[in-house]
């Protein structure tokens, strides 16, 4: 999404170059997929079981409802993407894929999953697909390399659906290795299936991996890795193409979580390859997301996310929410690119925070700003994760992914590969050595700032939006968890 004109066919995207693009990690649990065959106003600063209740209250809300509108009222053709192009063009087929697991809730879709693959350098691909839980939707990346030996190393596997394998086919080349870079669910859960795919491919994974409520081996979840990734590690079979710093903090959290992760240095391409460190908001939303859903979710009246803010009158906001509704119906006039922004703007501050500030969500505009276009970490892995003792951990990490001549940047959510250098990760990084004060004030996204590659302001989030992440970080390090 974004840069450059592209075309679509069956699912296939091509840009001239690589381009902007698409959420940062959180708490998870590990499992597997199986494939087919094909109340009372609340203060501004209220206690934390409040911002629980409330929170839950706000993701708890039906897909299925968005699902419904979308027949119901489907979105002119004048305001559809090329992305739609891209999924009328598959025709749905071969997109089945059940997924049930995870805990406590299974990670959507449930049984139908398209898949973008988007060509984004020499020898370089990006496979999108859908990534959602409730009302929340974000994309999910996987990474395809074709090395010198003329297999594929793939970075993060996503859904093995038969419309995924086929355009993995189309590449003319076998999977040599795959890489699974992270022990959290929601990247670990497709790698048994996909391995079982192509069973002469070796599998490697970063150390510490983890499941709850039980911790279980890996290989109960059909993943029987030929070793382990380790830092600096010469003798990787892919060594003299791709570099990686693994970080393997000591000390690991709560519950047995592991805050693991393995970034790569792809040197012909100069290219940052991580999991969840680092995320890049792009103003347009990614190619895989339905344009329906999120026009839909741009809406403030009949919008049941808004319904839900309003119920529970989430931090004070319930009146401003419901006059908001009312003037939105009293209107006749529809702008559809407007509600598509809108929608975009909220589902991705919904998945940066999961609770952020009720007139956020009304109107998302200052919020989004204050987050996007630039490179960060993420609100919840900076909250929840390497916020409290393995903070210094990742500090020293990043500065080693430092010393690569680091030219672009490419995650597994939100947009990549963008335009990023060692400069760019220093200063996301930085909220780590900063106090919390300074990092989570009034003021951030606000003011005049110049686009890249000028000189970019420190990071900043606001902590109207970061309130429920902040009184979950709190019980967190009371009970010693983080």
């Amino acid at each position: 999404a974004g840069g450059g004109r592209s075309r679509f066919a069956a699912g296939v995207e091509r840009s001239p170059a690589p381009a902007a693009s698409l959420r940062g990690g959180g708490w998870s649990a590990s499992s597997t997929g199986r494939p087919t065959t094909g109340g009372g106003a609340t203060s501004r600063v209220e206690p934390a079981t409040a911002s629980l209740v409330g929170a839950a209250a706000l993701v708890s809300g039906s897909r299925a409802r968005r699902r419904q509108q979308r027949r119901q009222q489907p979105v002119p053709r004048g305001t559809l993407s090329r992305a739609a192009a891209a999924e009328g063009g598959a025709g749905g087929r071969g997109q089945s894929y059940f997924n049930f697991t995870g805990f406590p809730f299974p990670l959507g879709p449930l049984f139908e999953r398209q898949t973008v693959r988007r060509e984004i350098g020499d020898g370089m691909w990006s496979f999108e697909q859908e990534q959602s839980l409730a009302n929340i939707a974000v994309n999910v990346r996987m990474t395809v390399i074709r090395l010198k030996c003329g297999g594929l190393w793939v970075h993060n596997p996503v859904a093995p659906t038969a419309q995924c394998m086929e355009l993995l086919r189309a590449l003319g080349a076998p999977v040599k290795f795959i890489v699974l870079g992270c022990a959290q669910y929601e990247h670990k859960i497709f790698v048994g299936p996909f391995a079982r795919r192509w069973p002469d491919a070796k599998v490697y994974i970063t150390p510490q991996q983890w499941s709850w409520p039980i911790d279980l081996p890996s290989q109960l979840y059909g993943i029987f890795p030929a070793g382990e990734l380790r830092d600096a590690d010469t003798d990787a079979p892919w060594a003299d193409e791709i570099d990686q710093r693994l970080l393997n903090p000591p000390n690991r959290l709560g519950f047995g979580y592991s805050a693991a992760e393995c970034a790569f240095f792809h040197r012909r391409s100069k290219t940052l390859i991580c999991t969840d460190a680092l995320v890049y908001v792009p103003e347009e939303p990614p190619s895989v997301l339905s344009r329906s859903d999120l026009t839909n979710l741009g809406k403030t009246a009949d919008n049941i996310v808004l319904d839900l803010v309003a119920l529970t009158n989430w931090r004070g906001s319930g009146e401003a929410v419901r006059e908001a509704q009312r003037t939105e119906a009293a209107s006749k006039f529809v702008d559809e690119r407007a509600l598509l922004k809108k929608g975009w703007q909220r589902d991705a501050l919904l998945a940066l925070y999961f609770g952020p500030d009720g007139r956020s969500i009304i109107d998302p505009t200052e919020a989004f700003r204050a987050v996007a276009g630039r490179w960060l970490v993420g609100p919840v892995c900076y909250s929840l994760v390497y916020g409290g003792i393995i903070r210094e951990d990742v500090s020293k990490w990043a500065e080693r992914l430092c010393e690569w001549d680091i030219q672009q940047i490419l995650p597994c959510h939100f947009a990549g590969p963008v335009r990023g250098t060692r400069d760019d990760v220093r200063q996301a990084f930085e909220v780590l050595k900063r106090a919390e004060a300074d990092v989570e004030t009034e003021d951030a996204g606000s003011g005049f700032a110049l686009p890249w590659p000028f000189p970019q302001p420190p990071i900043k989030y606001r902590p109207q939006d970061l309130q429920l992440l902040a009184n979950l970080r709190s019980i967190l390090k009371a009970l010693r968890v983080i």
